[in-house]
């Protein structure tokens, strides 16, 4: 594997640094900024390829694949100072922000792809976007969750908006918790309890055809039970409307 770069070391490069250096074939050389100096160098004491740079340039400068990883308000200033190489691959990881803009800050001629991992790629585990497609960047990514390569940027921003989900689906994960424990249950058994049935759900639906979620929700709703008291209650009251106005906006949003 070629020598990586990261600009930008928050919570997505700490997750892929550690899937990464944790794979049977892990990268030789992995540079990252020293943004977040923290983070960074807990990297670096934890594995032998991780070396923190004194400046975002000197991460260029040494490495064949740059990710970056910055916040969207933050991108332009960090941006626009640095100078790539036009042999370089650069991986754009920033949210709601299109390729045609990340080139106007470093130049048209520069390759570069977007890419959407989870934090769970610290694990190898969970989807990846990809566009457009690239053998040697989709390579990398395949090492730590599944890879998914679309076709343009809106399909791009679609997907990606679907990610907003994570924290309202904790949430629901705490709320439905919380509620088993205030009616008597020990909390750490009603917080063990419903991550072992929504992690079960989700091994269930992805044993099944990818269209048959539908399916799956009429099976589950016998006549006269409990999954159909509760599926009746939660669409009257429009929940699952909510969850499509959410990801309305935040598609809006993406400007893809």
């Amino acid at each position: 594997m070629k020598n990586l770069g990261f600009i930008g070391t928050g919570n997505i490069t700490t997750a892929l640094i550690e899937g990464l250096c944790t794979t049977v074939e892990a990268p030789e050389s992995i540079l990252v900024s020293p943004r977040n100096a923290a983070k960074a160098s807990r990297l670096a004491a934890r594995f032998s390829q991780v070396k923190v740079m004194d400046s975002n340039q000197q991460v260029i400068v040494g490495s064949d694949i740059v990710f970056l990883a910055l916040r969207p308000e933050a991108a332009p200033d960090v941006l626009s100072q640095l100078h790539f190489s036009e042999d370089q691959k650069i991986v754009s990881l920033i949210a709601v922000t299109a390729i045609d803009l990340i080139k106007k800050f470093i130049g048209d001629m520069h390759h570069v792809v977007r890419a959407v991992p989870l934090p769970t790629v610290a694990q190898q585990k969970g989807p990846v976007i990809l566009y457009p497609d690239d053998p040697e960047v989709g390579n990398i990514f395949k090492k730590v969750g599944t890879l998914f390569t679309v076709s343009s940027e809106r399909d791009i921003g679609l997907l990606a908006s679907v990610t907003a989900l994570i924290s309202p689906f904790f949430a629901l994960m705490g709320a439905v918790s919380d509620w088993a424990a205030t009616g008597g249950i020990e909390k750490s058994v009603a917080h063990q309890y419903t991550v072992s049935m929504f992690h079960a759900l989700s091994l269930q639906a992805m044993t099944m055809d990818k269209s048959n979620f539908s399916e799956l929700a009429v099976e589950a709703a016998t006549p006269g039970g409990l999954n159909e008291q509760a599926l009746a209650i939660i669409s009257e009251k429009g929940g699952f409307n909510s969850f499509l106005d959410a990801l309305n906006a935040v598609a809006a949003r993406s400007g893809d």
